[in-house]
């Protein structure tokens, strides 16, 4: 391991061993999935793109900026904002060049996070407990790239370096995944949001389609028949052991299909699915399907990652790092 990597472990508390239940290259089976993943998420940028390109998002730019829709600057960053979108979706797409899209991914939601969604809606005396969109984007993009790393055939010149990079970049991950859950979990905590669960539904019933607010309403009536603040407590419970699983790494087998269970009950309510979707029309900021459904996304690439392979793919995985080593 290089002393820049054993630095960089040192500074982010990793232990610069490798774990044994995360070997440096995949089964075919992962691989697969880890594909099939890097697709989805590929069609989601597209998605985004083509969300980019409307009229609504130049509007958006041209208010954020401060100037007139017909502003050459107002040009230049909604071109820019579609250029980048598209690039990264068809790096996703074709599974090229997803190196340099790592890092074009992490500045450019880096700054959105900060210019536009200004650190994300922290402010529990109104409720706001979201991290922003871009923090989850950031960390699956990280993983996609990872996964695709460890997919790839293992040889002598790189087996060692690849083992170490790819070993800091899954912890990273999971570390700032875990920190997003904590730091979201105990924004859970307070009164306002243990006091106001119910109200969260009842504001995603607005302006939506029949067969949603009546979906809704079941929901707003079990939890009413129960104990609304029950309900709160159990929620923020939910996070909070979800968080202390992903930064200790323990009954992560358990705490994961969890996670995404509670990712899709997030996003099928207080969400509304994401929607609504159209070019230029979405429930969310940022032209997403929403925020939840990447959290499920990153989860479900978790899973696969940790819970796999069994012992019998450990043992070729390792048999594979020792030959590429050995040579």
């Amino acid at each position: 391991m290089s002393n820049t990597t054993q630095n960089i472990f040192r500074c982010l508390g990793f232990d610069h061993h490798a774990p044994k239940h995360i070997p440096p290259v995949s089964t075919p089976a992962q691989s697969m999935i880890f594909a099939y993943l890097r697709v989805i998420f590929g069609i989601i940028w597209l998605y985004n793109t083509w969300n980019a390109s409307s009229g609504a998002n130049k509007e958006s730019v041209a208010h954020f900026i401060g100037l007139p829709m017909s502003a050459w600057q107002v040009h230049l960053a909604g071109n820019g904002i579609v250029l980048i979108d598209l690039y990264i979706a068809l790096t996703l797409l074709l599974g090229r060049g997803l190196r340099s899209t790592l890092w074009i991914c992490i500045v450019y939601m880096f700054g959105m996070w900060v210019g536009v969604e200004h650190l994300g809606d922290f402010n529990p005396a109104t409720g706001g407990t979201d991290a922003g969109i871009a923090p989850p984007y950031t960390i699956a993009m990280i993983l996609v790239y990872t996964t695709w790393r460890i997919s790839q055939p293992i040889t002598s010149s790189n087996a060692h370096t690849k083992h170490d990079h790819i070993l800091l970049w899954l912890h990273a991950a999971r570390y700032f995944f875990g920190f997003l859950w904590a730091w979201d979990a105990l924004f859970k905590w307070h009164p306002y949001f243990v006091n106001h669960f119910i109200g969260y539904l009842v504001d995603a019933q607005q302006d939506q389609p029949a067969w949603l607010v009546s979906y809704l309403q079941v929901w707003i009536d079990l939890i009413r028949g129960i104990d609304p603040t029950l309900f709160g407590v159990l929620a923020a419970l939910t996070e909070a052991s979800i968080a202390w699983s992903l930064l200790s790494g323990r009954l992560m087998r358990y705490f994961l299909p969890v996670g995404a269970a509670f990712s899709l009950m997030v996003w099928s309510t207080a969400e509304r699915f994401g929607g609504p979707y159209g070019n230029g029309v979405t429930g969310m900021p940022g032209n997403m399907f929403g925020n939840a459904i990447i959290y499920f996304f990153i989860f479900v690439l978790l899973m696969v990652l940790y819970r796999w392979p069994r012992r019998a793919g450990l043992m070729e995985a390792e048999a594979l790092i020792a030959s590429g080593e050995s040579k």
